[in-house]
């Protein structure tokens, strides 16, 4: 009966600091992100910025995985104590680091670039969100362009390309 009642206990816990917590506490899941906008990421959104809108995706994509680790990273004891950063902080801070940030920082970060571009609306940048996939809860970037869907996960290295 008592490991019955530690392993419930356990699973309580999990279900509430890794799965319903972060609905609260993280921007893009209940709480929407602000879209940042100052000299520095202007900056980077201008030399991002391609010939059209596929291009300025890939080019934001690929800056975000040189600059910016994700899931293989998430084991080390810095990157797993930097859950504790809470609230929709300025990006300020991390624009030209290389580090480990956590998929809802990378997507405001990626919305924030892709909007400072001028090729992209603030409603054009959709995150989705799952509460399964890993760990923790987890979301992406999704887009519709010139017929296709495309899939942006920086967190997971993902760039997936499919026809409507």
């Amino acid at each position: 009966m008592g490991y019955t009642n530690l392993l419930l206990f356990a699973l309580a816990t999990y279900v509430i600091f890794c799965k319903a917590f972060p609905y609260f506490l993280y921007p893009n899941y209940l709480r929407k992100s602000k879209i940042e906008n100052y000299p520095e990421l202007k900056e980077v959104a201008n030399k991002l910025r391609g010939v059209d809108r596929f291009q300025t995706l890939e080019n934001v994509y690929r800056y975000m995985q040189q600059r910016y680790t994700g899931y293989g990273h998430t084991l080390k004891i810095k990157n797993l104590l930097s859950v504790f950063k809470l609230g929709d902080f300025s990006t300020k801070e991390i624009l030209h680091k290389k580090q480990f940030l956590w998929c809802h920082t990378q997507n405001r970060l990626f919305k924030s670039i892709l909007v400072n571009t001028g090729m992209f609306g603030k409603n054009e940048v959709v995150i989705g969100q799952r509460l399964l996939v890993s760990f923790f809860v987890h979301q992406w970037l999704f887009f519709e362009l010139e017929g296709k869907k495309i899939i942006v996960d920086p967190y997971y290295g993902l760039f997936r390309v499919e026809s409507k």
